[in-house]
């Protein structure tokens, strides 16, 4: 069961790929400071481009899915919330209404307007959130 202890993401495979694209840094610097040939030089820069990559590719899928959830989000309140009530999502940010994606239809409409109103951060979005709705899709 998911709720506000357990439900940051924490992708593995990311933390594998840097993991290793430390350990092959790390080998390359002393295979390079061994030899002290150019060519260690070239594959300790084809090590420091994975790593870049690596979080390329971490910073764009968490920048997509923030735009899923904004969309979700803006889908999913469109039966319950007033117009006035929908104008509020203007006033957060992303990480704001990614905390509100926990709440349940019933409270979100309160805690959508606190959160404008108190201007609260998303982990105190998150702790107020008292029936929780579990995202088990985050990347």
């Amino acid at each position: 069961m998911q709720s506000f202890k357990n439900h940051a993401h924490r992708p593995v495979l990311t933390g594998v790929g840097f993991m290793l694209a430390a350990f092959a840094t790390v080998q390359f610097a002393l295979l390079w400071r061994e030899l002290g040939r150019p060519t260690s030089l070239a594959l300790l820069a084809l090590c420091g481009a994975v790593i870049v990559l690596l979080q390329i590719s971490r910073r764009y899928t968490t920048r997509l899915q923030d735009r899923i959830i904004k969309l979700e989000m803006r889908v999913r309140t469109a039966p319950f919330l007033t117009p006035d009530q929908q104008r509020f999502f203007g006033q957060l940010d992303n990480k704001q209404l990614a905390a509100l994606r926990f709440a349940s239809d019933a409270e979100l409409p309160a805690l959508l307007e606190r959160a404008v109103r108190e201007k609260l951060p998303p982990k105190e979005i998150k702790r107020a959130v008292k029936t929780w709705v579990p995202d088990w899709d985050r990347t």
